[in-house]
């Protein structure tokens, strides 16, 4: 079952992130242990307004334990997003004015897509994908995109097997990425 993320019930959603973003979350938290990522990634789930934000998180339930999960929002409102984390980052002494660009004006951005590995093959993440199309739609946007690794062929596949096309390339933690966008 699908539905979206509740502030009192994040086990397992930053291990899921984490699992999915790998490096990037280093620059988001501003740290480099693990267990310290995942401390400040569950903070900042539990906000109401940043990037990483339980109100932008649609999960993937089965038998009640979370295996995966779409983070998505709506671009233009980046900048917004981004402010509560580089607020936090500012009391670790890193300032920073924005995050690396990851999508465009008008874009229903689909930041984080992930399965536990234990139940991946079994169509989780398509579900999501058609899941949040709809909610685009819903929204009032005619597309969705996302980034996709240059070192990650398997997902890539997966992006153009439903419908997902290469826009460009952005660099962003020192990894290239396609950029990719499809039409709702």
């Amino acid at each position: 079952m699908i539905k979206q993320a509740q502030k009192d019930n994040i086990t397992n959603i930053s291990t899921l992130i984490f699992d999915a973003i790998h490096n990037i979350a280093n620059t988001l938290t501003g740290e480099n242990e693990k267990k310290q990522i995942l401390k400040t990634l569950d903070f900042y789930i539990t906000m109401d307004i940043n990037r990483l934000s339980y109100n932008n998180i649609y999960t993937y339930e089965i038998e009640n334990q979370i295996v995966g999960l779409l983070l998505a929002y709506n671009s233009n409102n980046v900048k917004k997003l981004d402010n509560p984390i580089l607020e936090h980052l500012k009391t670790k002494n890193i300032y920073l004015d924005s995050f690396e660009k990851e999508c465009f004006e008008d874009e229903f951005y689909i930041d984080t897509v992930s399965v536990n590995p234990n139940f991946q093959g079994q169509g989780i993440a398509k579900k999501l994908f058609v899941y949040i199309e709809e909610k685009a739609k819903e929204l009032g946007f005619e597309k969705v995109s996302l980034l996709v690794d240059f070192e990650n062929p398997k997902a890539l596949a997966l992006y153009e097997k439903i419908g997902f096309k290469k826009n460009t390339i952005l660099e962003v933690a020192n990894h290239n990425y396609h950029h990719m966008i499809k039409m709702v």
